[in-house]
């Protein structure tokens, strides 16, 4: 249990600088697998094809191999310690904010409690006046308020704490990593999924609606901001908040609900969908769309078929005809959802301005993969936005839930080649 004393001295400012660090420490060593590869065991497979340059090559690649899953361990390192180091900002805030109100009230702080005037003798007896009797339940309810304050935010403090130290014990076990699989999708991925639920944990669920208003009360504008990018779903369901803060979740302009688009895909980003496409990402996508209430747009006659819809309906037939027919192009097919938003009110947004129920397109920008050169071909949901900036993003095909863009695009631009990526806002102008 991380302690009063504990969360007011603590700094959070040497925890973000030690995940910067991390974070550089990461770069140089994906920088130095790259190096290896291009350097070394490219020219060796060109020029000496003979059994001592393949095993020359084989043992480049699996240094590179190393230092590149090297790359994604220290980057969950970082995943970790930024959690931990808002996570803690955040509580520290709020023990602060427990101790200016105690200072407003009169009140003092003993023992990490609120102490006042009344505190262990209760003005009892047919005597007692009744303005001091009112001062007693007023001051009552101020030592109940900032009491209740310093207890969320320990417990916030003690959740990130015990979260960290659990998965930077596991990191560090994992040394000499020669599976990039894994290390990419296995422990990486579990980082990120860590730091999430470390900020998750930040917010007071369950909690009175009038302890909730005093937290959100003492976050400054920027740590609120941090919070609604980060997990807007959270946020939109919890009792007590601003009514603004809800409709700035959802979306002021009332034609998608980020919000349900957002929990959509974190619900379902591993269940099957009614109808399975063979590339499965954007009628994902669509899907998240649909739960947000974005409406259909169809043709008078031609329905979903026509060149600038988008949506689906119900039809009878088996599922080849039922994706040619009662699917728009626009539903299952990256290149032609990306057209249709573009199209229609969408914007594109830069990386450092995506905010959840944003859509991430993939451009294959390389030529000779297995997508076309300058084709879009793959799109996914923005579902948070950490406070360090880190884009999250959730999918189909492969299925993800949360995990890095900047991580994913690592692992698509080494074995495929150069990608593009492109983030728009959807803002449909047809209804």
């Amino acid at each position: 249990m991380v302690s009063y004393h504990d969360l007011y001295d603590c700094r959070v400012d040497q925890w973000k600088k030690a995940a910067d660090d991390w974070v550089a420490l990461s770069r140089r060593s994906e920088s130095a697998a790259e190096d290896i590869r291009a350097q070394g065991k490219k020219p060796l497979d060109e020029h000496w094809a003979d059994a001592t340059g393949k095993k020359a090559g084989k043992r480049l690649e699996d240094i590179a191999n190393r230092l590149e899953s090297g790359g994604d361990i220290t980057k969950g390192v970082a995943m970790v310690l930024d959690g931990l180091a808002y996570s803690m900002e955040w509580a520290q805030r709020t023990l602060f904010h427990a101790v200016e109100l105690a200072n407003e009230y009169g009140l003092r702080i003993q023992d990490g409690r609120a102490v006042g005037a009344y505190t262990g003798a209760a003005p009892t007896g047919p005597n007692v006046p009744q303005d001091v009797r009112d001062a007693y339940a007023k001051e009552s309810a101020h030592i109940a308020e900032i009491d209740g304050l310093i207890e969320e935010s320990l417990r916030q403090a003690t959740q990130a704490d015990g979260k960290a130290a659990a998965e930077l014990a596991k990191l560090a076990t994992t040394v000499d990593v020669a599976n990039t699989s894994k290390a990419h999708n296995e422990l990486e991925v579990e980082a990120s999924h860590v730091e999430f639920d470390m900020l998750r944990g930040s917010i007071p669920v369950g909690k009175d609606p009038y302890l909730v208003r005093a937290w959100w009360d003492g976050l400054t504008p920027e740590q609120r901001k941090d919070l609604m990018r980060a997990d807007p779903v959270t946020l939109a369901d919890l009792k007590g908040l601003p009514a603004e803060v809800g409709q700035e979740l959802r979306g002021a302009d009332g034609k998608i609900d980020r919000v349900e688009m957002v929990r959509y895909a974190l619900d379902h980003w591993n269940k099957k969908d009614d109808l399975k496409f063979e590339n499965n990402c954007a009628n994902f996508v669509s899907s998240s769309l649909e739960a947000g209430g974005m409406e259909k747009k169809f043709g008078y006659w031609t329905g979903p078929m026509g060149d600038n819809t988008w949506g689906r309906e119900s039809g009878l037939g088996n599922s080849y005809i039922k994706q040619r027919m009662y699917y728009s192009r626009s539903w299952a097919l990256a290149k032609d959802l990306q057209s249709f938003l573009l199209r229609n009110g969408g914007e594109k947004i830069p990386q450092s301005e995506a905010r959840p129920g944003d859509i991430i397109f993939y451009e294959q920008v390389a030529p000779g993969a297995g997508e076309p050169q300058g084709e879009t071909y793959h799109a996914a949901v923005v579902t948070s936005v950490t406070p360090d900036g880190d884009v999250k993003l959730s999918q189909h095909t492969s299925s993800w839930q949360n995990v890095s863009l900047n991580s994913r695009v690592h692992i698509a631009t080494r074995n495929d080649g150069e990608q593009r990526i492109h983030i728009v806002r959807p803002h449909p102008n047809w209804y």
